[in-house]
């Protein structure tokens, strides 16, 4: 056997210190090995044992070959951030008409939504460091055109093990106004279905198509606004969703924002804390704010990182690096790295439509090991309550 020179708990304790990929392989060693590395307690200790590194997960769309490609880059100091040092991936799966919307990521999984103009076509569970996924049945809530629908994506840890989606769909009369408070649904990893929510009322609206979310602190955060009765305007907040407990609840906007129209507004992760970038001007005088919430949950603890103004085409702030710099997609379809303390602008020599790039820490995980292989395509099979 091969584990028979080691006692079962140092084998154990050596195969959680490997990292996913080497655990892939060692699957097929032995038939002991398999059922360690497979099992639900292994896979959710090594999760918790994974350190988190300098992973960048990078999506970008080349409309002209009509590819999306995702990378892994190793984003540090001493290394150059292109793309001679990335590590390309196999994406399996094709979208009806240009690229997936990426709903979020968490824990080394990504979620998929193919729903151009709000008509959903699949839902798509993808762990890409080990190249397993699950495909999701659609929505139960089917409404009649015209409508709008919102996802998000998180994990309920270490309480469930449990990775949910929860989805507002808005119905809209004809003069594309929304009608009253959204029909909730949730999907549960654990349950395998959709679940209908009733005796809640959400009052925010969101904006069709340019919505993101952000996955802070154990909850679903987008950009949401209410309509101020009697000509009072619109007022911009942030709408919240707890995963664990199935909660809604919002989050104040310092004065600075809480006026700016939510399609002028974007939501992000800047390190591990909620960020908020609001942008101004047209064109050629255009420039943006990045706002941080250094203490979740606490209005007082908004603060304004700096203010860019635009230069060599820049147009929407992707993401944050490692080094402090910002990741920008520019009109020449380009994405570069500004340094906010210097004022310099670098080009990456990575090149795809300018709207589709897609910048987030990544931590691998064996997450989905039991899903759909992205080579075999074996069965999904359920373990320990957890499609794992």
């Amino acid at each position: 056997m091969a584990d028979s020179y080691f006692p079962p708990e140092l084998l154990r304790e050596i195969l959680l210190k490997l990292p996913a990929k080497s655990l892939i392989r060692f699957t097929v060693v032995c038939k002991s090995w398999h059922s360690l590395i497979t099992s639900f307690p292994f896979i959710s200790t090594h999760l918790a044992q994974t350190p988190h590194t300098n992973t960048l997960l990078v999506r970008r769309y080349v409309s002209t070959h009509n590819n999306e490609n995702y990378s892994l880059f190793q984003d540090s100091k001493n290394r150059p951030f292109s793309l001679n040092f990335t590590s390309e991936l196999h994406f399996p799966f094709n979208c009806q008409l240009g690229y997936f919307r990426i709903v979020g990521s968490c824990n080394g999984i990504v979620c998929l939504s193919d729903d151009l103009f709000g008509e959903l076509q699949s839902l798509v569970l993808w762990n890409p460091s080990i190249q397993k996924y699950i495909t999701l049945p659609l929505p139960s809530i089917k409404p009649q055109l015209p409508h709008m629908s919102v996802l998000g994506f998180g994990a309920d840890l270490p309480e469930t093990d449990d990775y949910k989606l929860v989805r507002l769909v808005y119905s809209k009369n004809d003069d594309v106004v929304y009608n009253g408070p959204p029909e909730i649904e949730i999907y549960s990893i654990n349950s395998g279905v959709w679940r209908r929510v009733v005796g809640v009322e959400i009052k925010h609206c969101m904006v069709e198509f340019m919505w993101s979310q952000a996955f802070v602190n154990g909850s679903v955060h987008w950009i949401a606004y209410d309509v101020v009765p009697n000509g009072g305007g619109i007022r911009s907040l942030v709408m919240s969703f707890s995963v664990a407990d199935e909660v809604f609840g919002e989050i104040m906007l310092p004065d600075a924002l809480v006026g700016v129209i939510a399609t002028n507004l974007s939501i992000m992760l800047f390190e591990e804390s909620l960020a908020v970038v609001k942008y101004e001007g047209e064109i050629d005088g255009a420039s943006c704010e990045v706002w941080v919430m250094k203490q979740y949950g606490v209005l007082e603890s908004w603060s304004r990182l700096y203010r860019i103004n635009f230069v060599a085409g820049m147009e929407k702030v992707v993401g944050f690096r490692n080094n402090g710099e910002v990741l920008f997609s520019t009109r020449g379809n380009n994405l570069v790295s500004y340094n906010p303390n210097s004022g310099r602008n670098r080009g990456l020599g990575i090149q795809g439509s300018s709207r589709s790039f897609y910048v987030q820490n990544y931590r691998e995980s064996l997450i989905l090991l039991k899903g759909n292989s992205v080579i075999s395509g074996r069965i999904l099979e359920r373990m320990g309550g957890l499609w794992i």
